[in-house]
């Protein structure tokens, strides 16, 4: 009888998967550039073509750490790879990192299975997850997370959504042009809850007072940086409120509005220069994320990635502890893999008019998103769209969609 993996086993495993994965990619990296091919490095190596391929797959085809352990060579082959390479002049953490990965992988593989062959077959396995019927599910730890943090600091978001268009910049190639919304719904702060204030990333220009007021009129000014308050999202007021610019954190600080139970705030953003565009740049990746500064009860995310992007391009999405902000152009997914929670958001391919990309809940986002595109002036028909949803998303971490592009 096949043995059952918990979905702690999948969890480790993954990880194992994901630790290999870069490990094994940076080593390839300090190969000579033409040994970095099925065929090319076989013969440099003098090693097994098949397993070359099989390596390859693995750092550069793989969605995730399990994958990773299907695709690459059993641990013999490892080995002989390890072989192989320490022959090279290579330098030597590159190769002490390398072994580590493999020993890891090496104790894993006897602790669920008696082959590498079992193993896969147990994670290709769909009914491989046995689950404890007391045991809470996912998103009721996330509930309870909530409530406790909503507590904690005294402030809650029924309903974050965030959409973002990014398109390859017409002004500079090197960049792609980000413009996004951010709408918070039905905030409410007690009196000892900390300042509400909307983080973003780009530093602000020299000679900046006070964020735009942004309407239905309002149209983007190509090669410069926006953020503003969405009029017609906004409770009456928002605007008046603010108090301030925070530049040790790229902030902008609201006093609370009078007289007010709730609140919604929207805001809108344009970066010109700021994300790297892949098809230019060596990293080859791009991303978009939202971070979850106030405990909130559900997160709507839509990003509409440029056609000529998203022919090119593998999505990951993972949730990662923390709000830290990642190196531009120095970007890959699996580089992330140490800050990534056992959190497996979904994420939805629709089509922009979608009954999926129209109406979430009770929000408009269909509306929404056509508010932020007539402010590009741009078409939706040459974009594609991508839903993300989570009920009760983890306060202080950030959800994270990564387009891995290749030409």
């Amino acid at each position: 009888m096949t043995m059952l993996l918990e979905k702690e086993d999948l969890i480790a495993l993954n990880r194992t998967g994901e630790n290999l994965k870069s490990v094994l990619r940076h080593l390839v990296h300090e190969f000579p550039q033409a040994a970095q091919t099925i065929a090319g490095m076989s013969n440099w190596l003098e090693f097994n073509r098949s397993n070359c391929q099989r390596i390859l797959n693995a750092i550069n085809k793989s969605k995730d750490g399990k994958q990773v352990l299907c695709d690459l060579p059993g641990i013999a082959g490892l080995q002989e790879f390890l072989t192989q390479v320490s022959k090279q002049s290579l330098e030597t953490q590159f190769m002490l990192e390398a072994r580590s990965a493999v020993a890891a992988f090496d104790s894993q593989l006897k602790k669920y299975a008696r082959s590498h062959a079992e193993l896969k077959r147990l994670l290709s396995h769909k009914s491989s997850i046995t689950i404890d019927k007391n045991q809470l599910s996912a998103q009721e730890k996330r509930e309870q997370h909530y409530v406790a943090s909503k507590q904690l600091i005294g402030s809650s978001i029924d309903t974050l959504f965030s959409c973002y268009v990014l398109k390859e910049s017409d002004q500079n190639k090197e960049f792609l042009q980000e413009v996004a919304m951010i709408s918070k719904q039905n905030i409410v702060r007690s009196k000892a809850a900390p300042p509400f204030v909307q983080f973003y990333t780009r530093p602000n220009p020299d000679g900046f007072t006070t964020p735009e007021k942004i309407t239905a009129e309002s149209r983007i000014e190509l090669g410069r940086f926006h953020i503003g308050v969405v009029d017609e999202y906004s409770s009456e007021g928002l605007l008046s409120a603010y108090a301030s610019y925070s530049p040790s954190n790229s902030g902008i600080v609201f006093n609370d509005l009078p007289g007010v139970k709730s609140f919604d705030a929207t805001f809108l953003f344009c970066n010109p220069d700021e994300l790297a565009n892949p098809l230019e740049h060596e990293s080859k990746c791009s991303s978009t994320s939202i971070s979850i500064k106030n405990p909130t009860k559900k997160l709507v995310m839509l990003v509409f990635l440029e056609k000529k992007l998203d022919m090119r391009s593998t999505v990951n999405v993972g949730c990662y502890s923390g709000n830290q902000k990642v190196e531009e152009g120095n970007l890959r997914s699996d580089d992330m893999w140490t800050e990534r929670l056992a959190e497996f958001p979904e994420l939805k391919v629709l089509h922009p008019d979608s009954p999926g990309a129209q109406v979430n809940g009770t929000m408009a986002i269909g509306e929404m998103s056509d508010y932020l595109f007539s402010f590009a002036n741009l078409d939706k028909k040459n974009f594609s769209c991508y839903l993300l949803e989570v009920a009760y998303p983890i306060w202080s971490s950030t959800y994270r969609i990564y387009f891995e592009h290749s030409l």
